[in-house]
């Protein structure tokens, strides 16, 4: 097939040269390319060659407002994914329409959610000579709601989408009123409160206040731009003319700019005529960031012309799943379980990691490996074993997962399992790395020692020429080469005070010596826990052997029996016998020695002298890098044996050129991650064995566009592998759940494959926080309300009910936990937006410094990944249809049931769950046949408040309500 062409004369839509520029092709040819290029307008063939000479930011800004808003923009140029491809480039191409139209619902659901977006005022707008359709704009302080986007104290960054408009729309009616003249930008740049963007027109220059300078018509602006962008200083109107003269389009243009001038020129005189000028007022509204998806377009094109090893095993069936190799002569499966027996792993997570260690060795073929993780089976600390046996491996793996969340995760897990390093050891803190952005991240004091960021800045310190390494090694060398002149020097500078009385030559060199050895051995360690360990070769070996050597020397001549005379023969240069037997040179020579050196010596003057040559040898060293951030920064993640960052972040490493590529990659949480998402992480160079973590019966990735989601752009790698019969092997003991609380998910999600540890099924396991049944390890209160609503939006539900019941039990724990002095974490599930937000603001702040009760408050999708020891789940739902909307995904219903170590109370209307036929209705039949099912009005506490949430006129009533039949309603309470 033919590509299309493209107009060669610096048109908006960069790609392959024009034929009409060769063949001289008339106005009709250019007018049907221009057609081409609208989007919407050109077949599904077409768009995909144009879309591959095209960057993401070229083809959002090529939209309009009505586009955007269009929700059958793309619906043509959008095909089903298929679950097996016949080439990579069929593969990489079938994600093209999906991702855009992703992009599109994205920006089109931001819009109908405008009133909540994040806003500032746009204080001034400068055009840029370089770039066309670029400009700097400042913006004032930026405010909206906190709840409505989810986004607290936002700070623009680079890939941020903003709208510009004259007004602050209310709402996506307003939007469309005033779409012609809104403008959407692509932040490129932030510095404080100015970003250089690039617009989707031509933006009007001004400053707040200021006169408005009347732009004109879009075809004419942009021409009138593009000629500015190749620096032609002088535009006459003949110029233009005969510019204009070659086609209809252009001709048309010119047409309209006599239009523009007219309008200008009326509108000139109507200003002038009464004296009034509609002064320059614009806002800036947040729409989306587009990194991810930017990050993902980049790696689908860059594919097309890959030709990788890991993504060819996984386009059709064939099962490169985790297993033996007959050409490798490596460990038995089961040698491999031998070794890992200090980590006190069940079987079947002795399974998982043996046989991803057992395929990581392979050098004859790709592997990709599946384990199935449901939730509480231990999968992060399954992870965490595989890592640090990879890394003891020496081999070079990322791991990644969707979320920050997640990495922290399994990167603070592995941690603790590595716990004090010692020198037996063959990697460093200095090989693990976690990088990505810290305000999301939430950086602790533990996972700060391998934070990229803080690494760098500790690093830079050591690496100073001033006062780094260099100088911390000559300094040291020259005190013990010249001791006996400096402490001369000191005495004569300070001759005739008391303190040169005082001044002995032991006490002066305890207190310098001790000075400069504290200097050098912080760069020492510095450089061992934040420098990989290949980084530096077998020099590192020789720093921690001549930290050793110089605490030695410091506690021999610190001795009581150590005399000034015996200090000034040993620092006596005229006396000082060079080491001319050579006794050490060969251990300064082969630096293996090193590691496991024992320091034998037992003269001071022999420690100082090997001493002294140790460190002239590390002060000739070459150090790794330069003293700046970036050349830094780049070091540690060339060398690393272990990255940790999200699939996303994962991006940044494409830009290195490693020593050694990295070959592992494994993906926690993977059943989360889009398959393109994981693409990125895929197509980085040199990796050849895969393993995938996660539980395609939890939460599956967010798509927001139901054309996108109908194609199947939210299914992950892991599901589809799954589809097409991979093996996996399942985690199938749970240690996180009291058995009444594991019963349903266990029987629903996993055909009762998991079976309970042993530790939740000991009678201790079982809490009594509240009196009575109803509060015990697992029980649906039912709350009969007719409390549904939804928000002011009209986008999201919640139930005032079910916010006053959650509520006061949490109090009621609270003064219960007190008296008891128990520590109890509590989580509060709901699958709506608007519930969480109720709940959060009844609850306010008055948990956040309880000494024993800490409360937390999320959606379904927060809690991916978490547990408390009790969790509520208000279900929201209550009315007579049983409609229970995107409640019914029964993802969301298996995290939100799997939440609870102890407790799992669940609150919602069984009438309603019951007459939805979805899993809500078998949880409640499931309830009552197990004696778990609970009236709240036949709580007392419980029915005093639903009266009041749905009554309050009956309030003053609720002593004749509850009548004598108090005592035999509540006999356990």
């Amino acid at each position: 097939m033919r590509r299309p062409h493209d107009a060669s004369d610096g048109d908006e839509d960069r790609g392959y040269p024009s034929s009409s520029a060769v063949n001289g092709a008339g106005d009709e040819e250019e007018e049907r390319r221009q057609a081409a290029r609208t989007p919407g307008k050109d077949g599904p063939v077409d768009a995909l060659w144009r879309w591959r000479s095209q960057s993401l930011s070229e083809i959002v800004l090529s939209w309009s407002v009505d586009q955007i808003l269009d929700k059958d923009l793309l619906r043509d140029k959008v095909s089903k994914i298929p679950e097996t491809f016949s080439s990579i480039e069929q593969y990489m191409t079938s994600y093209f329409g999906p991702l855009l139209e992703e992009v599109r619902g994205d920006m089109c659901s931001s819009m109908e959610d405008i009133s909540n977006a994040p806003y500032a005022d746009l204080l001034s707008v400068n055009s840029m000579r370089k770039g066309k359709g670029s400009y700097e704009i400042s913006l004032g302080r930026w405010r909206g709601t906190s709840h409505g986007c989810g986004i607290d104290n936002y700070k623009p960054k680079s890939a941020d989408v903003l709208l510009i408009s004259e007004t602050k729309p209310a709402n996506q009616s307003d939007i469309l009123k005033q779409s012609k003249s809104c403008v959407i930008v692509w932040v490129s740049k932030v510095n404080g409160n100015k970003m250089t963007v690039k617009a989707s027109q031509l933006m009007e220059t001004g400053a707040q206040g200021g006169e408005r300078r009347p732009i004109g018509a879009n075809k004419y602006d942009k021409l009138y731009a593009e000629c500015l962008d190749k620096s032609w200083e002088m535009l006459d109107q003949e110029a233009m003319a005969s510019k204009c003269r070659n086609s209809s389009v252009h001709r048309n243009v010119w047409k309209e700019s006599h239009k523009v001038e007219k309008r200008s020129d009326v509108h000139g005189r109507n200003e002038k005529e009464t004296g009034e000028s509609k002064r320059w007022s614009f806002y800036a509204m947040y729409l989306t960031n587009m990194v991810t998806y930017d990050r993902v377009w980049v790696v689908l094109r860059r594919g097309l012309t890959m030709d990788s090893k890991i993504i060819h095993s996984m386009l059709g069936r064939n099962n490169y799943a985790l297993g033996h190799c007959k050409h490798c002569v490596n460990k038995s499966h089961d040698e491999i379980k031998g070794d890992l027996c200090d980590f006190k792993l069940n079987d079947s997570q002795l399974d998982a990691v043996a046989s991803c260690i057992l395929a990581s060795e392979c050098t004859h073929r790709s592997s990709m490996g599946l384990v199935w993780g449901p939730p509480g089976t231990g999968k992060t600390t399954t992870v965490a074993v595989m890592l640090q046996m990879l890394l003891m491996k020496e081999q070079r793996t990322l791991a990644c997962a969707p979320t920050n969340m997640a990495v922290l995760q399994v990167a603070s897990r592995l941690l603790e399992l590595i716990g004090d390093f010692s020198l037996r050891h063959n990697y460093s803190l200095g090989d693990i790395i976690l990088f990505g952005n810290k305000d999301r991240l939430q950086i602790g004091k533990l996972l700060s020692e391998i934070y990229l960021d803080d690494r760098v800045q500790k690093l830079l310190s050591s690496f100073n020429r001033q006062h780094g390494w260099k100088h911390c090694v000559d300094s040291v060398v020259t005190f013990l080469k010249n001791c006996n002149s400096r402490y001369r020097m000191s005495v004569d500078i300070q001759q005739g005070s008391s303190d040169a009385r005082d001044l002995t030559f032991k006490k002066y060199f305890t207190s310098r010596f001790s000075t400069l050895a504290d200097g050098l051995v912080r760069c020492i360690d510095t450089f061992y826990d934040h420098l990989p360990r290949s980084s530096l070769g077998k020099n590192f070996d020789k720093m921690m052997f001549v930290k050793r050597l110089l605490d030695k020397l410091q506690q021999s001549l610190s001795a009581d029996d150590v005399s000034d005379e015996l200090l000034f023969t040993i620092f006596n240069p005229a006396d000082e016998v060079p080491d001319s037997s050579g006794s050490h040179d060969d251990l300064i020579d082969d630096e293996d020695d090193f590691h496991d050196c024992k320091i034998s010596l037992d003269s001071p003057l022999d420690i100082k002298s090997l001493c002294i040559k140790i460190l002239m040898s590390l002060s000739n060293m070459r150090l790794p890098c330069e003293d700046n951030e970036l050349s830094i920064r780049d070091l540690c993640l060339k060398h690393a044996k272990l990255i940790f960052c999200t699939a996303s972040s994962s991006f940044e490493l494409f830009r290195l050129q490693s020593v050694r590529p990295i070959s592992i990659l494994v993906i926690d949480e993977a059943a989360q991650l889009k398959e393109c998402e994981s693409l990125v992480p895929l197509l980085l160079q040199g990796i050849e064995h895969v393993l995938l973590i996660g539980d395609e019966n939890q939460l599956s990735s967010l798509v927001k566009s139901k054309i996108a989601k109908d194609a199947d752009f939210g299914r992950s790698l892991y599901q589809r592998l799954c589809t097409m019969g991979y093996s996996k092997h399942l985690l199938e003991v749970q240690y996180r759940m009291h058995p009444s609380i594991s019963k349903f998910p266990n029987s629903n999600f996993y055909d009762n494959r998991i079976s309970d540890g042993p530790i939740v099924r000991q009678e201790d396991y079982a809490k009594s926080y509240l009196p009575g049944p109803i509060y015990g390890a697992y029980s649906f209160i039912h709350i009969d309300n007719d409390m549904e609503m939804l928000d002011s939006l009209g986008q999201s539900s919640k139930n005032m009910a079910e916010v006053a019941v959650a509520a006061n039990i949490v109090e009621r724990l609270a003064k219960e936990c007190t008296e008891k002095r128990q520590r109890t974490s509590v989580g509060i599930i709901s699958p709506y937006t608007a519930q969480v937000i109720a709940l959060q603001d009844r609850l306010g702040r008055k948990f956040e410094k309880h000494d024993f009760l800490s409360v937390t408050v999320k959606s379904i999708d927060g809690f991916q990944g978490g547990e408390e020891d009790i969790i509520l789940i208000s279900t929201v739902r209550s009315n007579k249809d049983g409609k229970v909307g995107f409640l019914s995904d029964s993802g969301r219903i298996n995290v939100a049931l799997t939440r609870a170590k102890y407790c799992l109370w669940i609150l919602g209307n069984g009438t309603t769950l019951l007459a939805s036929n979805s899993i809500w209705a078998d949880l409640v039949r499931d309830s009552k046949r197990r004696r778990c099912f609970f009236d709240a009005f036949k709580d007392k506490d419980l029915a005093e408040v639903v009266m009041f949430a749905t009554k309050p006129e009956q309030w003053n009533r609720r002593e004749q309500f509850f009548g004598e039949a108090k005592s035999s309603i509540y006999p356990a309470c």
